[in-house]
């Protein structure tokens, strides 16, 4: 027998859930305002905001909790899925022009990525040149419409009407593009010395850790496109990130194993900051720590978050 059953809650207007909120134990000082957010932002949305000002065991909410509380970490939040996704824009740009410029100065094949003998024999190559396809048919764009119009490529006449890389890398979606970075095979990864393009150019120990990495940063990215919570998500651990942070400022802990916990957004923000910086670009501590300013009660949600709270005294991020 399934344990399932019907949904059957009753819709709540705005006044009713600020009710329901009062009588849980939640402090609101002005109602109105508080109907005003939870209309703007959805209750469903909101309420992943007011979980850490409540007691699970009895779900009641702490004595000071209050709305406002809450709608500060939202606020906080918004700024913070803001600033990491300008970031990651730098990343996926420098990423598509200079992993092209590599491979292509290494191999003297403008259409390298239709060179299956490169590839893994997987879904991933197949997948990318079938978006690559489609999208550059229907690309509006006038760099897509001049080379339909006057430029065939003589080197793969089943797909004689795609462009160079230089071109298809950029209708590449980010997840586009991480699949075929991850459909190399082993062989290719070391003609093409794709270990010293991760650790000269990308900032990486070697290929296989920035592969890593570009999957941390896709997941981090997903998370602020589709404004889902970004501050407090359980995450993966980005590979070596130990390396990138100063030993002598202690990491959080877990609290079963007591481990270091390396599974949140700081850790992810600190192979954004190694890349960056790799790629030439300045150090972001402080704007994170303009955010923590602006919305101070953020601050209680450091350990949540990954943050060490000498996590300011980090030269990776200052």
């Amino acid at each position: 027998m399934s344990d399932l059953i019907p949904y059957q809650k009753p819709y709540q207007s705005s006044s009713d859930l600020c009710q329901k909120l009062q009588r849980d134990g939640l402090t609101i000082a002005d109602v109105d305002n508080a109907r005003k957010v939870l209309e703007r932002c959805s209750y469903y949305r909101f309420k992943a905001y007011l979980i850490p000002f409540r007691d699970e065991a009895t779900r009641r909410y702490y004595p000071e909790a209050t709305f406002d509380k809450a709608h500060e970490l939202y606020l906080f939040d918004q700024g913070l899925r803001l600033l990491v996704f300008k970031l990651i824009q730098k990343i996926e740009i420098a990423v598509r022009s200079s992993f092209d410029y590599w491979v292509t100065g290494k191999n003297q094949n403008s259409f390298w990525y239709l060179d299956s003998s490169l590839f893994n024999h997987s879904d991933n190559h197949i997948r990318t040149v079938s978006s690559v396809s489609m999208s550059f048919r229907k690309s509006k764009e006038e760099f897509a419409e001049h080379y339909r119009s006057k430029y065939f490529n003589e080197y793969c006449p089943f797909h004689r009407g795609l462009p160079p890389g230089w071109v298809s890398i950029e209708l590449l979606t980010f997840g586009n593009l991480k699949s075929l970075l991850e459909a190399f095979n082993p062989h290719s990864i070391a003609s093409l010395k794709l270990d010293r393009y991760a650790s000269r150019i990308a900032g990486a120990k070697d290929y296989v850790t920035l592969l890593d990495w570009l999957t941390v940063i896709h997941t981090v990215r997903n998370d602020c496109c589709h404004h889902t919570r970004l501050f407090n998500r359980n995450r993966r651990a980005p590979k070596l990130v130990k390396n990138l942070l100063n030993p002598d400022i202690p990491l959080v802990k877990t609290n079963v194993t007591n481990r270091d916990q390396l599974n949140r957004i700081y850790t992810s923000l600190a192979v954004i900051q190694k890349m960056l910086s790799a790629f030439g670009f300045e150090k972001f501590g402080e704007e994170v720590q303009a955010l923590f300013e602006e919305y101070p009660v953020s601050k209680l949600f450091y350990a949540s978050m990954g943050f060490p709270e000498r996590w300011n005294e980090e030269q990776l991020f200052f």
